[in-house]
């Protein structure tokens, strides 16, 4: 994959545009993120609409590597609290090992992500790890 077509499918995850998004996806894509396992296309867009309608979540690309099989990213992940996302809510939805986002906290987050690839160039896996700053 190259830089452009990764920022394209970036370009899209901040616009919250979900259909655009999920054309990266293989069918059996998995996301792994803060200990969680989240299958499907589905259940991306799931977790997603539920995330987004608390936080407002903006990557910015600072490092990218890619040959076929893989991607790597390392990006600045701006988060701001929209609604409080409670320690309750997170549990709610299966969600527990996410921190509590109050309403108007405004953090940067590293983050590093790292896509396997098929050979068709579409994600099958996404792992996620990201600095939990101490003001979360």
């Amino acid at each position: 994959m190259k830089i452009e077509k990764y920022q394209q499918y970036l370009d899209a995850f901040n616009a919250r545009d979900y259909d655009t998004i999920c054309s990266f996806f293989s069918p059996d894509i998995v996301l792994y993120t803060e200990g969680h396992t989240i299958k499907g296309e589905q259940g991306i867009r799931d977790f997603y609409r539920f995330f987004h309608a608390y936080v407002e979540e903006q990557i910015q690309l600072k490092r990218f590597a890619a040959n076929n099989d893989h991607v790597f990213a390392e990006g600045t992940m701006h988060l701001k609290g929209i609604q409080h996302l409670s320690r309750e809510k997170l549990e709610e939805m299966g969600y527990q090992r996410f921190v509590e986002v109050p309403q108007g906290l405004e953090v940067d987050v590293e983050l590093f992500l790292h896509y396997d690839l098929n050979e068709a160039g579409q994600f099958t896996e996404i792992r996620c790890a990201s600095y939990t700053p101490p003001e979360i």
